[in-house]
């Protein structure tokens, strides 16, 4: 019954599924068409949350690592990853977003401490981990001397979206080690651990490249 369930669940959202094309993430925001030649390397704080609940707060646990991932592999800037400790020590809280009344000399703090050219405040602003999966992030990448946003992406991935649920298979398809239990890459509707890195996936693939240095 449970394989009939299953078996159920995951093949009816992908009927046509072939003819679907991927979602690709819009309400991106790009101060320029190209990052900073200048920017080499960035703090990367650590993920906030609208709620506080504690599926929230097991999907921030989860997806942090998955963040720090994605961005190590587009290779575009050298990561520095700030802890929960380090940012309170530096700051008085352990999070932060760029709407915040941000304490002043924030920046310069974390330049002087870490060298940094830019900073990275990420929120997980939904996290539903049962069915339907729906995942939303809020990324912004700000200049550190100015400072000013140079990238932001603000998306809500639902798997009830034929494009999302489409992209989602496809990413599982095409990163599947083909060794674990969920191998079969429709399971990334029932999984919110493949969902997420999904998710994160598409999220970090509209950050630009960097601008040529000028000789």
């Amino acid at each position: 019954m449970a394989v009939l369930c299953f078996s159920g669940c995951a093949s009816t959202p992908f009927i046509g599924q072939a003819l679907t094309p991927s979602y690709e993430p819009s309400n991106v925001f790009l101060d320029e068409p190209f990052l900073p030649a200048t920017l080499r390397r960035i703090a990367v704080l650590p993920m906030s949350s609208l709620t506080e609940d504690a599926e929230t707060e097991f999907g921030r646990d989860a997806l942090g690592p998955v963040l720090m991932s994605e961005l190590g592999r587009v290779r575009k800037f050298e990561l520095v990853a700030v802890s929960a400790d380090e940012l309170r020590l530096l700051s008085g809280r352990t999070a932060w977003n760029p709407e915040d009344r941000l304490p002043l000399e924030f920046f310069e703090r974390l330049k002087e401490k870490y060298g940094v050219d830019a900073v990275l405040f990420s929120r997980l602003t939904l996290y539903r981990a049962y069915e339907p999966l729906a995942i939303g992030w809020r990324l912004k990448l700000v200049d550190a001397d100015e400072p000013r946003i140079l990238w932001a992406v603000d998306e809500v991935f639902d798997s009830r979206v034929p494009s999302v649920a489409a992209a989602a298979v496809r990413y599982s398809q095409d990163n599947s080690d083909g060794r674990s239990s969920l191998a079969d890459p429709r399971s990334v509707m029932i999984s919110a651990r493949r969902f997420g890195e999904y998710t994160v996936n598409a999220v970090v693939q509209t950050i630009p490249g960097r601008a040529v240095a000028a000789r």
